[in-house]
């Protein structure tokens, strides 16, 4: 039985047994001995405990919760004896063991040595090998293809800064010992005494010097109290910012049931659950659809949080929950992608079907109206483009149009064509032929329905009605108020846009549709008509 005590190296508690104690107690005062002249001591021997530390935790098991002598020898025999270090003077003379050189593990560090931005860059390059600059070339390339910020500001979020001699060495997969970390500081410190002498000795006298580096010294207080209260007020926009986008996510994806719509033409609303189902396959492809644009969105409006976070409290997490905020974003892409694949076979062949009607011409004016009635059934899109809605089994769209065209005989004739989308030519075929459109003929008016139906099993697959009404010459027409949502792109003489050509009369040229007897469109008059033709059909 072998009497034990508890330590804490680098933070992290340890029991070790007493000769254990006594042999990395003598080395690491031999250790501290050969550095009692670098002015970095203590920063170097805290580097030199957490390595140990590092190593200690990785030899501990359920079976193993005690270090022992032959523990500590071995981290002896990595770190390096205290007698193997040597300085750049003895370096001609003198090597060191091979077990000293044996490579660690890389890790994914920011470098804030070598950086423009954040370092992300030169970490990503000193992890996988690669010259800096093709890793800045390819995120410069990346901006302009549309992802390079976001993965940048992403990588920034995740990727932790290399502050420690540790860190650096593990940045480049250097092994962690006496010798390197003891170099390390060196190097640095004698980097910064350089830069002093340069500054010194060339640029300015030690007095001109005193007076600048007093300057410098209020300038950089000064910037570094505006840049914290920047700080500050962009950690409460990004957390406001943030919180509402999230709250809207959600309360969009799992809450309310409508969804509302503010753009450039108006505001508009629809019935989330019940618009997706008429467009998924299945509730399966519904909910797969959902998780991934939650976590497309979701992932960032986070990462925007944990900005805000940082920024105004000084939080630091560990890299593991930015890697896995990573990790969720790319696979919300993936979802996204295969639902995107799946719902593109669903549309990929479009079938149409065209009938045609004769209609005898009229010598009076023909009156081209619409019930202009709402939708029947319960509204669950409606927009100033188009309506759907539902009742019971039925699924009724205002995706109508009607044009205008000159016929090629003395009768007026009317061509409906009718198209749907579907999987195979097949079911695009079937969903065409499942379309039910109504229209109407009276002695003076041709009355359009402004919506078609079909079976709300047939999903929305594209279904579209277009009118096409051919008219002969001479042949005049009213457009009434009521087509005003049902006309599209009706050529003219005039170049009249559709809307404002409602109201009034039109009759048919050779040079194309004219407006008649119109006082705010340029058009003809019945009395040029005369002059014309001597037997206008008109009454």
């Amino acid at each position: 039985m072998n009497q034990t005590l508890t330590v804490n190296i680098s933070g992290i508690v340890f029991h070790i047994e007493v000769d254990a104690y006594d042999t990395l107690k003598n080395y690491l005062n031999k250790i501290k001995s050969y550095f009692n002249n670098s002015e970095e001591r203590e920063e170097i021997m805290l580097d030199i405990e957490s390595r140990i530390a590092e190593l200690f935790s990785g030899m501990m098991s359920e079976k193993n919760q005690v270090i022992t002598a032959s523990d500590v020898e071995n981290v002896i025999n990595v770190m390096g004896k205290p007698e193997q270090y040597i300085t750049e003077d003895e370096e001609q003379s003198q090597s060191f063991s091979n077990e000293t050189y044996v490579k660690s593990d890389k890790k994914l560090f920011r470098n804030p040595d070598d950086r423009i931005l954040g370092g992300v860059c030169s970490g990503l390059g000193a992890y996988i090998g690669l010259d800096t600059v093709w890793v800045r070339l390819f995120f410069v390339a990346a901006f302009f293809l549309g992802f390079g910020l976001l993965t940048y500001i992403i990588l920034w979020i995740v990727m932790p800064e290399a502050k420690t001699a540790s860190d650096k060495l593990k940045m480049k997969g250097e092994p962690i010992n006496i010798q390197n970390i003891g170099k390390k500081f060196e190097e640095e410190a004698n980097k910064v005494s350089n830069n002093l002498k340069n500054v010194d000795t060339n640029k300015f006298t030690k007095k001109a010097g005193s007076v600048l580096e007093n300057i410098v010294g209020a300038l950089a207080t000064i910037f570094t109290g505006i840049f914290n209260i920047v700080g500050k007020i962009l950690g409460v926009a990004f957390l406001i910012v943030g919180t509402f986008m999230m709250v809207v996510l959600l309360g969009m994806l799992f809450g309310s049931k409508t969804i509302f719509s503010i753009s450039s033409d108006g505001m508009f609303s629809f019935e989330s659950q019940e618009f997706f189902n008429l467009i998924f396959v299945s509730q399966d492809q519904y909910y797969l659809a959902i998780l991934g644009v939650l976590l497309v969105i979701g992932i960032p409006i986070l990462t925007l949080i944990y900005l805000a976070i940082k920024l105004l409290f000084k939080i630091k997490m560990h890299y593991s929950v930015g890697l896995t905020m990573s990790i969720l974003f790319v696979i919300g892409i993936s979802i996204c992608a295969l639902v995107g694949i799946k719902m593109g076979t669903e549309l990929s062949s479009d079938e149409e079907i065209v009938k045609t009607h004769h209609i005898g011409a009229t010598q009076h004016t023909l009156m081209i109206k619409s019930p202009n009635e709402l939708l029947p059934g319960k509204g669950i899109l409606e927009d100033k483009v188009t309506s759907i809605s539902i009742e019971e089994e039925t699924l009724y769209m205002s995706d109508v149009r009607l044009e205008i065209e000159k016929s090629k005989t003395d009768s007026m004739i009317l061509e409906l064509k009718l198209s749907s989308n579907g999987s195979t030519s097949k079911e695009a075929i079937k969903n065409t032929r499942m379309i039910n459109y109504n229209y109407q003929l009276t002695d003076s008016a041709l009355v359009f329905d402004n919506y078609f139906s079909t079976l709300k099993e047939n999903k929305i697959r594209g279904q579209q009605v277009e009118l096409t009404l051919y008219i002969p010459l001479y042949q005049v027409v009213y457009l009434d108020e009521s087509v005003k949502e049902l006309i599209f792109d009706v050529d003219n003489v005039t170049n009249t846009y559709d809307k404002k050509m409602v109201r009034n009369k039109w009759i048919m040229l050779e040079s194309g549709l004219t407006c008649l007897d119109c006082l705010d469109i340029k058009g003809i008059t019945t009395t040029q008509l005369d002059s014309i033709k001597t037997y206008i059909p008109i009454k």
